[in-house]
């Protein structure tokens, strides 16, 4: 999750107070878990703007690949993790290729599985021998839901 503040909260225009966007100079994120970065395309008329999204939670990514139209959709998606999750000694940004709902047995606890482009899996699941979970659905992939323009 990310976190906003008055003070660093951009006004260009006064007359657009009652705008439902905001821009702000910095966000600052709490929690040291893994995140998305999207570069969205949306199409108006015969031009294209690109964009980038900042995601906390797998369920959002979710939402946007469900919600994706000829008009606006997702053309790349990254990870971003921190060195307790990655191996690393630092935060890494890397090509998702999949996400994966993961369960340790049949009724066991649910978690997510995060597959980037060199071949590495994480997951922030309990049990940490990735290979002993069940994966339960795909809930993105980078080959079926990424749409180049």
């Amino acid at each position: 999750m990310f976190t906003t503040y008055r003070n660093a909260e951009i006004h260009l225009d006064p007359a657009e107070e009652s705008s439902s966007t905001q821009l702000w100079s910095y966000v600052e994120q709490e929690i040291t878990w893994p995140w998305f970065y999207l570069q969205i395309v949306r199409r108006h008329g015969r031009q294209t703007y690109r964009s980038m999204l900042m995601l906390h939670h797998a369920h959002d990514l979710k939402k946007i690949i469900d919600d994706q139209s000829n008009l606006a959709w997702v053309e790349q998606v990254q990870l971003v993790t921190p060195a307790h999750v990655n191996g690393q000694p630092r935060w890494l940004m890397e090509p998702l290729e999949e996400v994966c709902i993961i369960r340790d047995g049949p009724a066991g606890d649910p978690g997510y599985l995060y597959k980037v482009a060199n071949g590495v899996s994480y997951s922030m699941h309990h049990r940490r021998n990735l290979e002993a979970l069940i994966v339960t659905d795909v809930i993105f992939s980078a080959e079926r839901h990424l749409r180049p323009e």
